[in-house]
């Protein structure tokens, strides 16, 4: 009796060292679900700083979390499509979350094509293309970072003046469960 119930429970019934049963020696099962996620450092080689506020409106020592909940998907549902919402002005992104070396989720080549740059740019838009990784670290959390390339900016006279045809945006990010 005991057998089957450990099978039940564990799959094959067979357990890692570290007494996790997911089979990856990380001694948590990681599961999907929806979360909060955080903006805890922010690289701006954009535009003078500009685009920090939009990550980090409090400032670079107060964490800022994104208007909506994500969905990040169990490593059984990867390859996983979806559109995601961060906040304003970067919603409706689509993204392919995909695993990555040594466990992580992982988004590459998400683009939008007309991302508003804000009022202070006047009516300039530009196409950013999205690069992520996120690496579970327990059952609820994962933390990891995204690399944001803008080009092609346009619009009216207003709009910021590129140091080169494309700059980044680098974000250190962390996922909570919701």
């Amino acid at each position: 009796m005991f057998w089957l119930l450990t099978l039940l429970a564990c799959g094959d019934g067979k357990l890692d060292a570290d007494g996790s049963s997911d089979g990856t020696g990380r001694g948590f099962s990681w599961s999907g679900g929806d979360f909060w996620f955080y903006t805890n450092e922010v690289d701006d080689g954009c535009f003078e700083g500009a685009l920090r506020v939009l990550f980090m409106p409090e400032g670079s020592e107060e964490p800022h979390r994104f208007e909506y909940l994500i969905y990040l998907p169990g490593y059984d549902e990867l390859p996983y499509e979806q559109t995601v919402d961060l906040r304003a002005p970067f919603i409706e992104m689509p993204v392919t979350i995909d695993e990555g070396p040594d466990d992580q989720l992982q988004i590459r080549g998400s683009v939008m094509e007309a991302v508003e740059l804000g009022t202070r740019y006047g009516d300039c838009v530009a196409t950013m293309t999205v690069d992520a990784e996120l690496l579970p670290t327990d059952a609820d959390t994962a933390e990891g970072g995204a690399e944001l390339t803008i080009s092609d900016v346009r619009g009216d006279d207003r709009c910021p003046v590129m140091p080169s045809d494309t700059c980044s945006v680098v974000l250190g990010l962390e996922a909570r469960r919701g």
